[in-house]
């Protein structure tokens, strides 16, 4: 149909354009930065942190479908002490060695290692030709000042008698100098050896110089031996100090001055006082050492090597089993119960306690921790880390 009326042709196309310029103007472009805002305000309201990546680690582990953990609620802080190991040890200079004043064999030990002696009594018999040799030469130095003292004694008569010379009598007297002289020399040389010239033989016992304990021998039976050779060693009945060593920390609270006990394996106990503290740690053992004076009799006191226990004051502290503590990256932890969730807390350990351990700072009395299977927690703990197992304990 052929439209007559040119001015509704007109109307009619400006109608269809206004329509198409209205729907292009409707299709605006997306604010993707608004969208992100609201990503992140949708993360905050459900409790996520924004910006968190799941990569840091969990910071709690739920306990649902946990199984094989065991949880106990820890108690009120103790003071606690252990007996730690220890050995008797002399004072210095309180040892002494006793020696061979002559050369020859041994024939005899006279006591046995061990054993209290009292001063003066013998230890070891010495079979010596040098001694023999020694005797034999004072005693003919002997006979000859004699012999020589008889000679001046005549020459003074006969020149009283008129029948010698006054030259006679110097010459004698100037005889017997000289063999008091060599008396004298053998004398000296038995007594500078602790010998009694009268008393020496062919045979020598070597006697303690004061009372003691005999430790050891350091010869034997049939073995030659030159003077001046160390045949023993003599100790003081009983020794008055103790050495400890403590593993680290150590007690915070020990210092010189501080009173202790310490005990031996048959129940006997003393009383002691810390006279010597740790400069650095042991080289040996890597402990710190620690040095005390026994009190009370010195007849009861140990002898000097014989192993006891001190009791070493540790700390008034949290006591946990030591299952419950777990090392993670270097750091001791417990894994504290909250709400159906386990929390990993960083601990300060203490010193141990057999199965139990001294905890300094991290946990309070009255909170719930896991104790036996903590270790289960541990490894679930590495995996929502990323950790991928134990890898991470060092």
């Amino acid at each position: 149909m052929t439209c007559r009326n040119p001015l509704l042709l007109i109307l009619l196309f400006s109608l269809v354009f206004s329509v198409g310029g209205c729907k292009k103007a409707d299709e605006t472009p997306v604010d993707e930065s608004a969208e992100h805002a609201h990503s992140e305000s949708e993360k905050a309201s459900a409790g996520e942190e924004p910006g968190e990546h799941p990569e840091e680690g969990p910071r709690s582990i739920d306990l649902d479908g946990v199984r094989g953990v065991s949880f106990a609620v820890v108690g009120p802080p103790r003071e606690e002490g252990a007996w730690f190991a220890a050995e008797a040890i002399s004072e210095t200079g309180s040892a002494a060695t006793f020696s061979a004043p002559v050369g020859g064999i041994v024939t005899a030990l006279l006591v046995e290692p061990g054993r209290a002696v009292s001063r003066g009594a013998a230890l070891v018999e010495i079979r010596s030709p040098e001694l023999a040799e020694k005797k034999a030469a004072w005693l003919g130095a002997r006979s000859r000042r004699a012999q020589a003292d008889r000679e001046v004694a005549r020459e003074r008569r006969l020149l009283a008698g008129g029948a010698t010379s006054q030259r006679d009598v110097e010459a004698a007297e100037a005889a017997a100098e000289v063999a008091a002289v060599e008396e004298t020399s053998a004398r000296l040389a038995l007594e500078a050896r602790g010998v009694d010239p009268a008393s020496a033989g062919t045979t020598y016992r070597v006697r303690a110089s004061r009372g003691g304990v005999v430790e050891s021998f350091t010869v034997a039976v049939g073995q030659g031996v030159e003077a001046g050779v160390d045949l023993g060693r003599l100790i003081t009945p009983g020794a008055s100090r103790v050495l400890v060593e403590i593993p680290l920390p150590g007690p915070e609270t020990w210092g010189v001055g501080a009173t202790t006990e310490v005990r031996r394996a048959n129940g006997q106990r003393w009383q002691a006082t810390v006279e010597g503290m740790p400069a650095s740690l042991s080289d040996a053992t890597r402990r710190l050492t620690y040095r005390l004076r026994l009190a009370g009799d010195e007849k009861s006191w140990p002898l000097a090597g014989t192993p006891l226990e001190v009791r070493v004051p540790l700390a008034s502290a949290v006591v946990l089993p030591q299952v419950a503590l777990q090392q993670i990256e270097g750091t001791w932890g417990v894994f504290v119960k909250n709400a159906g969730r386990a929390e990993l807390r960083p601990v300060r350990k203490g010193a141990e306690l057999g199965a139990e351990v001294l905890v300094l700072e991290g946990v309070t009395p009255g909170e719930t921790i896991a104790t036996d299977g903590a270790y289960l927690l541990k490894s679930l703990y590495l995996k929502l880390a990323g950790g991928g197992g134990d890898e991470h304990d060092h």
